[in-house]
């Protein structure tokens, strides 16, 4: 479903969208009791907090809205319906990305609008939407590789839903209560950190070496998701395009 038809169907979309922006409150909100009780968790204070999430969800949100189409790549993979898309002069990849949206996404961003507003998050805005970009290609980076593997492996269209259900989870949480092999991870294998922990301190205090590492990171991970896909691509045109259901 594309961006507009998602919009058309105007009760369901706004029902979806309210649910979506209850749900994300209600974990704020736990939060909120939570640092009442600490003042401060890994170093980092509820504003802290409220940057994290803005960035995380309002990441996601984009994620959903304007790159949808990922989470069915797998299954377009393995049933041979990437041959539709290759008869298009489009880039196949984005094309994908771009051919169905979710109106939940537009909950994520409403949920971001509103820990602005009422974190007083104004003076931040421009490296809240520029970490918010920049998360979105982390997102995306994610289901592409996660998606891609049904190049080789067949059927993990569930493992790759749960990888990137995993890696928005992460990223809602503080990557500095983590240590040693499991805080490498998180800048690896679950680029949680990229999503999250560096913009926060990027915001806390900036500078130009965080920020190139903000970018460097985000647009590195989305190189390495892009080869992997035309690596697995490449795969796919030799040997079965257009032969899949003969």
């Amino acid at each position: 479903m594309s961006i507009k038809a998602s919009i058309v169907k105007k009760s369901a979309f706004i029902i979806e969208l309210l649910l979506m922006l209850s749900s994300n409150l209600t974990f704020i909100i736990l939060w909120w009791i939570l640092f009442k009780k600490f003042q401060t968790i890994g170093s980092w204070t509820l504003t802290d907090m409220l940057v994290l999430n803005a960035v995380g969800m309002g990441a996601y949100g984009l994620s959903q809205i304007l790159f949808g189409g990922l989470k069915n790549l797998s299954k377009l993979i393995l049933t041979a319906n990437l041959d539709s898309f290759l008869t298009t002069p489009k880039n196949i990849l984005f094309h994908i990305a771009g051919s169905k949206s979710f109106s939940k996404g537009f909950g994520n961003l409403m949920t971001t609008i509103s820990l602005i507003i009422l974190g007083d998050l104004y003076t931040k805005i421009p490296l809240i939407l520029l970490s918010m970009i920049t998360g979105c290609l982390v997102f995306v980076s994610g289901s592409i590789i996660a998606q891609s593997l049904a190049f080789w492996l067949g059927k993990i269209d569930s493992v790759a839903k749960k990888y990137s259900d995993s890696l928005y989870l992460f990223a809602l949480y503080p990557t500095n209560i983590y240590s040693g092999v499991l805080q490498i991870v998180m800048f690896s294998l679950i680029p949680a950190g990229i999503i999250g922990y560096i913009p926060v301190e990027l915001i806390k205090k900036f500078t130009f070496e965080m920020l190139f590492a903000l970018l460097a990171s985000s647009t590195a991970l989305f190189s390495l998701a892009c080869f992997i896909f035309h690596q697995g691509l490449k795969k796919y045109e030799s040997g079965s395009t257009f032969t899949h259901k003969s």
